[in-house]
């Protein structure tokens, strides 16, 4: 992936990143691709090490290298939710260090643009767990910080020494390359990385005058139709098309891989993702030819000698430039877009520059649905029992929380805004927001998605609504917005809210900075 150019705007090709998804029990967590040195199995043979906390597994070889391997499960406490023998190890590399990080098993490669991800922002200098977060279809994916996994308290510091490095050297003159591994008809196959232009999973496909027993219907990415092919039964082996493979109860195991030439692209449906696999051209056998058998198979890569596994599954290699060469598949891939296309260049200049002013909002619930924009706050963390109570403390005073560096007030919103106490209180958040050198945390419902509002949606709040509002709640909800998804939601004025908690309903002139540890005071 080429690196960010200077003076380059947001949105273009350079400011786009290629990511990996993973999932760990419910989260989805993604790491950039160029963090990632491979994905392999769980290893049968692993070192414990001694004295080591309960979430480092322990040691393994890979390649003439010695990684240590984090079990994220349970350092983020976790449950185990499947069996270690079809869990995978995502090896990262960071500032010369390695580091092999437990997952339940891979998702998709997304190429998303800079301006999709919201970075989290942190009080001090150390890198946090979680770095960011983007907002995909239905679902939130995080951003683990590969520096922050290498420096968690307890992991061995497994540094490319110099034998290492000699080694890694003598794998780049082998011309170390990297493949995605994924199953048609249960069958091993793969491609090169540098080949695939994004992983997504299997959506409604929209219905194509050209469809036939190979074309299924096409996507929309971003604008851009992709013809999706049953690449089974271009192959002539068993579909999945009617019969998905499943990674549990709920979710779908197919994916489709997202190919691109030129201006044209094809989406090959695939049973599943496998792993990221690092390969030399050592390792590639050339596929013997065959009468009868399809042009797009030319080598296989030899994993027998591989570290990763005794027991790994050669894979057979799909040449991309074979795919787009094919008559047929030539005939698709211009024909979609040819009738398909739905955004020139001119619409998608306007789009980017449309979407440089949409605002990124937190979503959360009190009674209904409303969002404070995520720029105001600077963390979310689970409600707490333990507060104290100053005398004298409002009824709106939740307690005051010791967050080790500052003294949090939490609010509880339900009781500012007179609405009854919440029965299940399990799911309840507390959004950290600073006002004028404090911390204050507002205690809410749950937390839901995080969405992205053009300000040409905001109305100012009906009056038929506001007339059946608290007189507190008219007060900060001074607009709203229409999501075709989430329906109406209230926007939260944040600043409104804290001038009236705190007893200065007018903005201060010429305010001195507020010592950071000050006791956050209430009106």
């Amino acid at each position: 992936m080429d690196n960010p150019l200077p003076d380059v705007a947001p949105g273009t090709r350079h400011d786009m990143q290629l990511l990996g998804t993973f999932h760990l029990g419910e989260f989805e967590l993604a790491l950039p691709i160029d963090t990632l040195q491979e994905v392999v199995g769980f290893p049968q043979a692993i070192t414990r090490v001694p004295m080591a906390p309960d979430y480092v597994a322990g040691l393994f070889m890979l390649r003439g290298m010695m990684i240590p391997v984090l079990h994220l499960g349970r350092y983020l406490g976790l449950p185990a939710s499947i069996e270690q023998g079809e869990s995978r190890v995502a090896v990262i590399e960071s500032n010369g260090a390695l580091l092999g990080i437990g997952f339940d098993r891979t998702g998709d490669m997304l190429r998303m643009a800079g301006t999709q991800i919201v970075p989290f922002q942190r009080d001090s200098d150390t890198p946090g767990l979680i770095e960011g977060a983007f907002h995909l279809d239905d679902r939130i994916v995080q951003m683990l910080s590969s520096e922050a996994l290498v420096h968690l308290p307890g992991i061995p510091r497994t540094v490319i020494t110099h034998l290492a490095r000699q080694a890694r050297e003598q794998r780049a003159a082998n011309r170390i390359r990297k493949a995605i591994s994924f199953h048609v008809d249960a069958r091993p196959m793969a491609l090169p990385m540098e080949a695939i232009h994004e992983i997504v999973r299997l959506p409604t496909l929209e219905h194509s005058v050209l469809s036939d027993a190979v074309c299924l219907g096409w996507l929309d990415l971003r604008g851009r139709p992709v013809p999706v092919l049953d690449l089974a039964a271009f192959l002539g082996l068993d579909s999945c098309a009617t019969t998905p493979p499943q990674v549990s109860d709920f979710e779908d195991a197919r994916r489709v891989v997202v190919l691109r030439n030129d201006a044209f692209y094809l989406g090959l449906l695939v049973d599943d993702i496998d792993s990221i696999v690092s390969y030399t051209d050592r390792q590639l056998l050339p596929m013997p030819a065959m009468r009868g058998q399809t042009g797009v198979f030319t080598s296989c890569i030899n994993r027998r000698d591989a570290d990763a596994s005794a027991d790994a599954d050669d894979l057979i290699m799909i040449d991309t430039a074979a795919l787009f060469a094919d008559a047929h598949l030539a005939h698709l891939a211009k024909g979609h877009h040819d009738l398909y296309l739905v955004a020139d260049d001119q619409t998608r200049r306007t789009e980017i520059r449309r979407k440089r002013v949409r605002e990124t909002w937190l979503t959360f619930r009190l009674d209904r649905l409303m969002a404070v924009r995520i720029d105001e706050v600077s963390e979310v963390i689970d409600s707490h029992d333990a507060l104290v109570r100053p005398p004298g403390t409002p009824a709106h005073v939740s307690g005051v929380l010791n967050a080790g560096k500052a003294l949090i007030a939490v609010i509880d919103l339900r009781s500012h805004y007179g609405m009854g106490p919440m029965q299940d209180a399990g799911q309840r958040k507390i959004l950290v927001v600073r006002h004028e050198g404090h911390t204050y945390g507002l205690e809410v419902d749950s937390v839901e998605s995080i969405i992205s509002i053009d300000p040409a949606e905001k109305i100012t709040v009906p009056s038929l609504v506001a007339t059946h509002m608290d007189a507190e709640l008219r007060k900060d909800m001074h607009q709203v917005a229409e999501s075709s998804e989430h329906g109406t939601v209230l926007l939260v004025d944040t600043l409104s809210l804290m001038r009236r908690l705190t007893g200065n309903d007018e903005p201060a002139s010429g305010t001195e900075d507020v010592p950071e540890d000050a006791t956050p005071s209430m009106a």
